[in-house]
């Protein structure tokens, strides 16, 4: 059914709840289970509506309703009349700490009249709580995008910075209170836990554990997004941010503070987990990168007239509006401990900045700010189990665009390239050779997967059979590889990591402390509270910079996965 047209009437406010409005009732019943999206942007349409065409297909699953910003109504009413035909599309203002009345009261009406089972929140982070919170109020299931939430400032304002922390803990203990009266899942899509090169890391650390006894002993990862972002897009772009005061730890980064915890975890046993982490962050950001490579040098090296045609900013004005803008690199030193002793170590890389192929300065007016612009992607991680075992994981592209309709190569530098490589102490462990590499290939078979085309994007709907297979009454909550109590600690580290940063600025010890206890294996994280005492300045976020809104927005702020 088309959508009906939007009002025309020229003195609607541009921030006016709209609702694109056919007859709920006369809809033909849907398939499956129904969901509402929350958020169309980017890794929505890459993930979700294009994978709910074949779950739609199996008639397991349907998009029924999709929220978006007003702001976005003409290209959304366009995309949703070709992506979403029998979707209801409603579109809400932009808000800030807490969802409108009217907003509550519409969506509310939405979900009881299309009957909807799940919302998929896949707004711009600063958002997820509140989505999380009305649709637990509702009683209903959720998936969610990493991270669980962000704050503006995190990495100026002690307040904001713990403030992620307990955005989680307020989710948790709503969903928690609503599994007294009836069970549902929380997804959160960190899809890496469904990635077979991960799954296949985590088997082989259980079963070193299993054989020696000994844990995870340290971890390197590094992942880094190859891109090379120019200075007034540093300013001005909503998608994936640096000016409101977070960057790359609240963009991917908590996909490795995810993998990091869940490495570790697999060599834990009740004995040897830690109660204590510490962490410890440096943090590299726009205006030291703009010291790395002035201003002038950019225009020396992408040719001064096509650089200067674009420059919307002098070098003292980028120096301002850079001043308080979040993270582009972050280094994360992270150790675990338990009764006072050091169980694992690990160095987190997350960087924004690495080998990128872009060299050119305009993008032209659609860009392709998820996957495409010059856009390299490298990971790599070496997991150590004492004496006994180096696990080697290495995902390398020399590409940056990205054919999905073919197979790709897995070879190095190639789309698909992942391998991992067990190095293992054979004559202990009584085996033949000391190692072994895997494919991504041989690793599909290993987990019966079929992937094609780009192989990541197939991983991304990991989340999706999972969800369905609990609502099927397939899976327990009991076996969810994602559900939201599991992820108190990469949550907590995430906000540490933030309030790290902040007590080094303030001149204190960057060491920020997270007690860690158990309940039914289930692990609880908590910022140490003498931590949170930051004296020296005032806590509150830093004074602002008025940093003009490019026109039009690169991208709109629904967008940011």
């Amino acid at each position: 059914m088309p959508l009906s047209p939007a009002p025309t009437n020229p003195k609607e406010p541009p921030d006016t709840l709209f609702v694109a409005e056919p007859d709920f009732m006369a809809r033909s019943s849907t398939m499956g289970f129904r969901f509402m999206l929350v958020g169309i942007g980017p890794h929505a349409k890459r993930t979700y509506i294009k994978h709910f065409k074949d779950l739609a297909a199996e008639r397991r699953g349907e998009i029924v309703a999709a929220v978006d910003l007003v702001a976005n109504r003409n290209q959304m009413e366009r995309y949703a009349k070709e992506h979403l035909p029998k979707a209801e599309l409603i579109l809400v203002p932009q808000f800030a700490h807490s969802m409108p009345m009217d907003v509550q009261d519409r969506l509310t009406a939405v979900v009881r009249v299309l009957q909807i089972d799940c919302i998929i929140v896949s707004t711009e982070p600063e958002r997820h709580k509140l989505y999380g919170l009305w649709a637990i109020g509702l009683g209903l299931h959720v998936i969610m995008d990493k991270p669980l939430s962000t704050r503006k400032d995190a990495l100026n304002c002690p307040t904001q910075a713990v403030g992620i922390a307990d955005d989680y803990n307020e989710l948790l203990a709503a969903y928690r209170m609503l599994q007294t009266r009836k069970r549902t899942m929380f997804l959160i899509n960190s899809h890496r836990r469904f990635h077979p090169g991960f799954l296949g890391t985590i088997n082989f650390i259980t079963e070193m554990r299993e054989k020696t006894g000994c844990p995870v002993t340290s971890l390197v990862s590094t992942h880094c997004d190859g891109q090379w972002r120019l200075p007034h897009e540093i300013v001005d772009q909503h998608y994936h941010p640096f000016r409101y005061g977070y960057g790359k730890i609240s963009h991917s980064g908590y996909h490795f503070l995810d993998t990091c915890y869940k490495f570790f975890e697999a060599g834990w046993t009740p004995d040897k987990r830690p109660d204590e982490i510490e962490m410890v962050a440096t943090f590299f950001r726009p205006n030291d990168f703009m010291f790395a490579l002035s201003h002038e040098e950019h225009s020396r090296v992408l040719g001064r007239d096509a650089y200067n045609s674009h420059a919307k900013y002098s070098a003292d004005e980028l120096r301002s509006h850079m001043r308080d803008m979040g993270e582009l690199d972050a280094m994360l030193q992270i150790t675990f401990k338990r009764d006072c002793c050091v169980t694992g170590m690990a160095q987190l890389n997350l960087f924004h900045t690495g080998f990128s192929r872009r060299d050119w300065v305009d993008h032209g007016s659609n860009p392709d700010l998820y996957k495409g612009c010059g856009r390299v992607k490298h990971e790599s991680h070496e997991i150590r189990s004492g004496p006994f075992q180096t696990i080697v994981i290495d995902s390398r592209q020399a590409n940056d665009k990205h054919d999905r309709s073919k197979p790709s190569s897995t070879e190095l530098g190639s789309d698909n390239h992942f391998e991992v490589q067990t190095w293992r102490n054979c004559g202990v462990l009584g085996e033949m050779q000391p190692l072994k590499t895997y494919t991504v290939s041989q690793l599909d078979q290993r987990y019966d997967n079929e992937a094609t085309g780009l192989y990541m994007e197939h991983i991304k709907r990991g989340v999706l059979h999972e969800a369905l297979e609990f609502l099927e009454g397939r899976r327990s909550i009991n076996d969810l590889t994602t559900n939201l109590p599991d992820h108190s600690i990469p949550a907590t580290m995430m906000s540490a990591a933030y309030m790290s940063y902040v007590r080094r600025e303030r001149g204190l010890s960057p060491v920020t402390h997270i007690d860690v206890s158990y309940m039914n294996d289930t692990a609880t994280a908590t910022i140490r509270e003498g931590d949170l005492q930051v004296p020296g300045l005032p806590d509150s976020p830093p004074l602002s910079v008025d940093i003009p809104d490019p026109s039009p927005p690169i991208e709109p702020l629904s967008v940011l996965v």
